[in-house]
């Protein structure tokens, strides 16, 4: 019985290649972009129109089981060689014109699972039933790393079915997955499908070596394919090579800038095989910490990286931003294409941030352009000045993206909270604008707090505007320093703002107790220009502006000038650029 059930089963699949057919529907194309940008497509190669009334695509999320509610029942006629297109309501305009119905199905992130029935016979499935590969991840499909999260897959021509064990549809290279993996929002392919299961075998997909990556030298790059004899061409220029189309390779393939590389693999025999691309990113410059990213120019396109460890105090899926700092500046990662594919937990260090910086209505974003990889660290703790409603309307370049902490503070207004609301903060230097701009967290839709209280919240700029963003009801205290996150018993040097400037500048420190403290500016000869004798009134943070003038009262010339802090033990030294 068992042997004719395999015999059966052989015939059966020979019999629909020799035809060129399927067996059954099976998902075409998997669509998880930025946004709502979703949607499944459903192929139907039987040969023969297909009564959809007889389909259900289900969608089983965070690892449960079969939703009830998000799944549906397919209607209508699916003609031989055509698609169904099913597409999430908010998707974008490409994805709708194509597409043959919205539903909330497609309401899933790269960790859910859908499935498609025939009958009560699930027949295909993209991801893992009852399984959940971490939020903020998914599976890897043909090598490449949570590909079922902000990716688009594309059944490959030859593949005639279903698979319902997803993990080795996914493969673990190219050449042996079912799919071809694209990136975000890539939609130029839904709504059709290249269907060929009687195509020949494809020579084996180039590889590179050293693979895609960030590179702050020049690099030569070796690429092979396992296809003997095969002929290799590539481009540099972002354009698909083809088998009379790019350069042929024969030596290293030299590379000083930022280039996306492909190639493609052709021999006698074989169908040529699929192109293999990789971005090669080169570092404009290499900073230490984010208080020197922010000195950069911004907005010119350039690679920066920040060599040192910063430490992710807040994360939302809008966008995949993230709130990062280190002890002396924050700033704010907005990760619109989900290039940082590693899942952070908050208070985990990232070490070696690489992208690009741009103002948006006056707020630092960074935007990166290679994932970091895993954290370095975790459970760490920041320092978190404490702060009034003054010094941050003053200095908010300073502050901006980095938690701090307000005592001795309440709100104007009462009621409860509502999302994308302005709220007015008040403490005894005056007021600030608090946000609810986090719309899922947890206190929107709570008792606004009455009385004064701490809290910790993220500072944010809005074109000429500060604003303060609570991340979850536990930033709220009744007392001061009642965080365990809170202000470390140390003195520090925390940075000055603007930088450059002209004519002058506020350099801000914070005290662990009263204590003395000297503050000198130095020019790049170290001949000191400029001293402050000061005694602070007790903890906190203090601050003094310079003018650009010495100790005589004489203005400087432009160039860059460094400052030092030295109180009792401590001691530490920064650079600052007056501009004329």
């Amino acid at each position: 019985m068992i042997k004719r059930t395999l015999v059966s089963i052989l015939l059966l699949g020979l019999i629909a290649v020799m035809f060129a057919q399927a067996q059954d529907l099976f998902i075409s194309e998997y669509l998880e972009g930025s946004s709502n940008n979703k949607a499944l497509e459903i192929f139907n190669g039987t040969g023969a129109a297909v009564d959809l009334s007889n389909y259900t695509m289900k969608l089983a999320s965070n690892g449960g089981t079969w939703s009830a509610t998000n799944s549906v029942t397919l209607s209508g006629t699916l003609a031989n060689n055509d698609v169904f297109v099913i597409a999430n309501a908010g998707a974008n305009a490409a994805i709708q014109a194509v597409a043959d119905m919205t539903h909330t199905v497609t309401y899933y992130n790269g960790n859910d699972c859908v499935g498609l029935f025939h009958g009560d016979t699930l027949i295909d499935i993209i991801g893992v039933y009852e399984q959940n590969p971490g939020t903020d991840l998914g599976w890897p499909v043909a090598g490449v790393e949570n590909a079922t999260r902000e990716h688009t897959l594309i059944r490959k021509p030859e593949i005639v079915s279903g698979n319902l064990d997803f993990v080795d549809g996914a493969g673990t290279n190219m050449d042996n997955s079912e799919w071809l993996v694209q990136p975000q929002d890539y939609v130029a392919d839904i709504g059709m499908h290249t269907f060929d299961p009687g195509g020949g075998q494809n020579a084996a997909t180039p590889t590179f070596n050293p693979p895609a990556g960030v590179f702050s030298q020049p690099i030569n790059v070796t690429i092979s394919t396992t296809t003997p004899s095969a002929t290799i061409r590539y481009t540099t220029d972002g354009s698909n090579p083809t088998t009379t189309v790019g350069t042929i390779y024969t030596t290293p393939v030299h590379l000083t800038a930022t280039t996306t590389l492909k190639a493609i693999a052709y021999a006698t025999g074989f169908d040529p095989s699929y192109v293999a691309s990789g971005t090669y990113t080169f570092v404009s410059q290499v900073v230490q910490n984010v208080t020197q990213l922010r000195a950069l120019t911004a907005g010119d396109g350039s690679v920066y990286m920040v060599s040192g460890e910063v430490v992710m105090t807040f994360k939302q899926t809008f966008r995949n931003q993230k709130f990062v700092q280190d002890n002396g500046a924050g700033v704010l990662i907005d990760d619109p294409s989900g290039v940082i594919s590693t899942s952070y937990n908050l208070m985990d260090g990232i070490t070696g941030i690489t992208g690009t910086i741009a103002r948006y209505n006056n707020m630092l974003q960074f935007t990166p352009v290679a994932n970091p990889g895993p954290a370095t660290s975790s459970g760490n703790s920041v320092f978190v000045p404490v702060v009034t409603a003054a010094n941050v309307n003053a200095n908010v370049e300073m502050y901006q993206a980095r938690l701090v902490r307000f005592n001795n503070a309440h709100f104007q207004e009462t009621g409860t909270f509502a999302s994308g609301t302005n709220y007015t903060l008040v403490d005894d230097s005056g007021t600030i604008v608090f946000r609810t701009a986090f719309y899922d967290a947890d206190y929107i839709g709570e008792p606004i707090p009455t009385g004064n209280f701490s809290l910790l919240a993220l500072v944010n700029q809005f074109n000429n505007t500060p604003q303060v963003f609570a991340r979850q009801l536990s930033d709220w205290g009744n007392v001061a320093n009642d965080d365990a996150t809170a202000v470390p018993a140390t003195t520090q040097l925390i940075g000055n703002y603007p930088n450059p400037f002209n004519p002058e500048t506020t350099i801000s420190y914070f005290t662990a107790k009263a204590e003395p403290v000297q503050i000198t500016v130095y020019n790049q000869k170290g001949q000191a220009v400029k001293t402050w004798n000061l005694l602070t009134e007790g903890k906190g943070t203090h601050s003094l502006n310079w003018n650009g003038t010495d100790d005589n009262g004489i203005a400087v010339s432009s160039g860059v000038y460094y400052y030092r802090m030295h109180s009792g033990k401590y001691s530490s030294t920064r650079k600052m650029v007056l501009m004329k």
